[in-house]
């Protein structure tokens, strides 16, 4: 790649071709143009261009090769008929833009400036900002790889997962790894904001990305605020929830035109009980993150270890967190950390030896194993999850807090 930006044109029509050639030999770029993508593939390496403008007809463009090329170099889409299925389906696959033709040239020229003048952080550097994302589990890559493909456009993108598997995180990292990596993140807490609060965060929007953590939270009256706000083209809004929105639309609580706008490009972040294959690597990098920010020389003994990575982590990556600092921030120093060292909530009824038959009894009340579960579960688990773990209604859960004085703040 020289220093002139390299762009390539497909269309079929030649004239558009032609005048999309004089556009931007004009601005100094080189540009080669093609008929099809196929012919394209043929004439050149697709990975040596800096941008590709692509005539969009159909959905059935949308082929496997399109997907190829979206995750080396940036696309832009054109289309006479902008089906908003068929942009929702490009941009979902990598695409960078998109812009209806007739040709707007000034807009064009905005949206390849955009890409070009501003996004140029190698694959190296994205992935020395994604590093937080750790796991080489096929869900974690995936989410990786996603993750590099939202940041190349401004697109709002929504994140699903639960509480404690790393939303946050995710949305940093589109954030760090986007063209704006070097202007404000500011995080919106969607449970606590007002309405001033929210109008002043927006009036000043030029090159910020705004994350609305628990989206799921923000009051009627707000919503119009953000949907608004959504339809600005020099701002990034990436929005997360724990919660279903659809059922949160169906139920009149969420609105429907925000959740549409949202959900153009969507994350779903699972929970680490369904990729433990990670939780080893996860562990090894919060002792290590840990033992240098505290200043200790605590060893894990391969017992905790082994207690850490077989633990369900209801809580997720952020329990799997705090319980790791937590034993090195309470341990004497150069002890050795062993598994009742770590501050576990029982997950389920503990038993033990009564005889040599290895027969065995519940060594806690189910009284007692309510108190301690509910306790140790609430900082990290919604009153539906915990009745769920518990095979409960919501409603069993409440009398049951009511008699035994667990009232939850």
């Amino acid at each position: 790649m020289g220093t002139k930006p390299h762009i390539l044109v497909i269309d079929s029509e030649q004239t558009v071709r032609s005048s999309l050639c004089n556009l931007f030999k004009q601005q100094s770029c080189n540009i080669v143009d093609a008929n099809s993508l196929s012919d394209a593939i043929n004439a050149w390496s697709i990975s040596s261009f800096d941008l590709i403008l692509y005539e969009l007809n159909a959905p059935e463009t949308l082929s496997s090769e399109l997907i190829e090329i979206t995750s080396q170099v940036p696309v832009v889409i054109m289309s006479k008929d902008i089906d908003i299925r068929s942009v929702v389906d490009a941009i979902q696959l990598g695409v960078a833009d998109y812009i209806a033709k007739p040709l707007d040239h000034k807009q064009l020229l905005i949206i390849v400036e955009h890409i070009l003048g501003n996004f140029k952080p190698n694959d190296d550097l994205r992935r020395q900002r994604a590093k937080f994302l750790i796991g080489d589990s096929p869900q974690i890559i995936n989410i990786a790889n996603k993750i590099q493909t939202v940041a190349r456009n401004l697109k709002p993108v929504l994140i699903l997962g639960e509480i404690g598997s790393g939303r946050a995180s995710v949305a940093r990292c589109i954030h760090e790894s986007s063209n704006l990596y070097q202007q404000p993140f500011v995080t919106i807490d969607c449970n606590l904001i007002n309405k001033q609060q929210l109008c002043n965060a927006l009036k000043t929007t030029i090159n910020k990305t705004f994350y609305f953590h628990n989206i799921c939270e923000l009051s009627m009256e707000l919503q119009p605020i953000v949907t608004r706000a959504l339809k600005q083209k020099n701002i990034r809004i990436i929005a997360s929830t724990k919660n279903d929105l659809s059922t949160a639309t169906a139920l009149g609580r969420f609105n429907t035109e925000l959740l549409f706008q949202l959900s153009v490009i969507t994350i779903n972040i699972p929970p680490l009980r369904e990729h433990k294959g990670d939780i080893h690597l996860l562990v090894d990098y919060f002792i290590k993150h840990h033992t240098e920010v505290l200043g200790c020389n605590n060893k894990f003994t391969p017992q905790a270890i082994q207690t850490l990575c077989e633990y369900p982590w209801p809580g997720n990556v952020k329990q799997l967190e705090d319980i790791i600092y937590q034993a090195l921030a309470l341990s004497i120093s150069d002890e050795c950390i062993t598994p009742s060292s770590l501050s576990l909530p029982a997950t389920q009824l503990k038993k033990k030896l009564i005889n040599d038959n290895d027969k065995m009894q519940f060594e806690l009340s189910l009284e007692e194993y309510f108190i301690r579960f509910v306790s140790h579960n609430q900082r990290y688990m919604s009153e539906t999850m915990i009745a769920k773990k518990l095979g409960i209604s919501r409603k069993s859960l409440w009398q049951r807090r009511l008699k035994l004085g667990l009232i939850r703040e």
